[in-house]
């Protein structure tokens, strides 16, 4: 039976610069590099606590839009200042809905990701 997700795809430009967004100013760890031909890399990057994987993928031309994938974390106001503070672009700031709080960012191609957090004073997913 099936267990779990291990990766979801995000088409980026540029490989290296996206590297460098998800490293450097999202927190996440790069796991896997490998050369996959000529001009290609088969690069993964997983969020520090571990879980499904992102791999980037090099695209000949990117369309931003929200990719419908999101994040949890426990305590949006800290991931939101932190974020926030290593230049991270928030298309929706954080917001209390009665479902919990949501906020949206977005990666230097345009991507949107959202980020949930549970309602203040309740429990996690």
């Amino acid at each position: 039976m099936i267990t779990n997700v291990r990766t979801i795809t995000v088409q980026v430009s540029d490989q290296d610069r996206a590297i460098g967004f998800y490293v450097d100013q999202l927190g996440f760890e790069k796991t896997r590099d490998i050369p996959m031909g000529p001009d290609d890399r088969w690069i993964e990057v997983t969020p520090p606590e571990g879980g499904t994987t992102l791999v980037l993928s090099r695209a000949t031309e990117t369309k931003a839009a929200f990719t419908g994938y999101i994040f949890n974390t426990d305590n949006m106001h800290e991931t939101y200042e932190t974020l926030s503070a290593r230049g991270v672009n928030f298309t929706v700031p954080p917001r209390s809905e009665p479902w919990g709080q949501w906020a949206q960012f977005a990666d230097l191609d345009g991507n949107e990701f959202g980020i949930w957090a549970p309602p203040e004073g309740a429990g996690g997913a």
